[in-house]
């Protein structure tokens, strides 16, 4: 960029010396000095919209770029993320088909096999939610619902994956009746809640509210791990984004849960929202009309 401007600079003033050439041998003097501050005007309005266009340019560019790494990201998370429940399935397949196997290891075996195969949906169900956004969008089915049942479902699954790596608060009225899609319901409170098993460091407590007022209700997912840096709170509802490089986080992940999320609780005419946790951890508050 700073060698075109050098050049058209350099343009610029060869042509105010041939101009002066031109006015002194013709002997219009003064002729000349309109005509040069008009080169210059032409000049700088001709930068002006050079240095435009370059910087227009260079921000398509980067943003192409950032992109590109996210799908990058995104294409390592989901090869891993699909081979992982796919090999496990595998290996409890072998295994049952062996000889002398006792009844209660195969039943045991069965629930494994089952539980990847429900890992596996759910995770091709989030990819398809990101997908249809911005092209046809799978409409929503919304019908009186018991959203605290719904959310106490889901953390009874995710209790029983989680085993005894954290403590569990579950804060929740017995019938919280809305309008609202129960699957998407489903879906919201599992990213959120996944999203905390997944940062939070293992003996720490994962809360989980559901309450309400006259005009709305919300669901908070509350963890105490690192919490999510004020620089990366605008990116973490984007697709694809992703805390860090695909090739050296620990943690698994698309990128695509907490964009679900927030296109799903905007499609109820809600907001999420990203805070803090006290001394340290994320707080996301996702909030429904109860009119919708």
């Amino acid at each position: 960029m700073a060698y075109i401007i050098a050049q058209f600079g350099w343009w610029a003033l060869l042509l105010l010396r041939r101009e002066e050439e031109i006015a002194r041998l013709s002997g219009q003097e003064l002729g000349h000095q309109a005509r040069r501050l008009m080169v210059l005007g032409e000049a700088s309005v001709a930068l002006m919209i050079l240095g435009v266009v370059l910087v227009i340019a260079f921000l398509a560019i980067r943003r192409d770029l950032r992109l590109a790494a996210m799908q990058r990201n995104f294409l390592l998370a989901i090869t891993h993320e699909l081979r992982t429940p796919i090999a496990s399935m595998k290996l409890q397949m072998q295994t049952l088909s062996r000889p002398g196997l006792s009844p209660s290891d195969a039943r045991a075996l069965q629930a494994l096999a089952i539980e990847e195969a429900d890992r596996l949906t759910a995770l091709t169900d989030k990819v398809l939610a990101a997908t249809a956004e911005g092209t046809v969008q799978i409409p929503l089915l919304k019908e009186p619902v018991n959203a605290a049942e719904v959310v106490r479902g889901v953390v009874w699954r995710a209790q029983q994956r989680d085993g005894s790596a954290h403590e569990w608060l579950l804060d929740a009225p017995a019938v919280l009746q809305v309008n609202a899609d129960p699957q998407a319901l489903r879906s919201i409170a599992e990213n959120l809640i996944e999203n905390a098993m997944k940062y939070a460091p293992g003996g720490t407590t994962i809360e989980v509210m559901v309450s309400d007022t006259e005009t709305a209700w919300r669901l908070r997912v509350i963890d105490h791990g690192p919490g999510i840096p004020l620089a990366e709170r605008s990116k973490v509802f984007e697709r694809f984004y992703r805390l860090g490089d695909e090739a050296t986080r620990n943690h698994r992940g698309t990128g695509l849960g907490l964009f679900v999320v927030q296109r799903l609780v905007q499609r109820h005419g809600g907001r999420i929202e990203l805070g803090d946790t006290d001394p340290h951890g994320a707080t996301f508050v996702a909030t429904f009309p109860k009119t919708t």
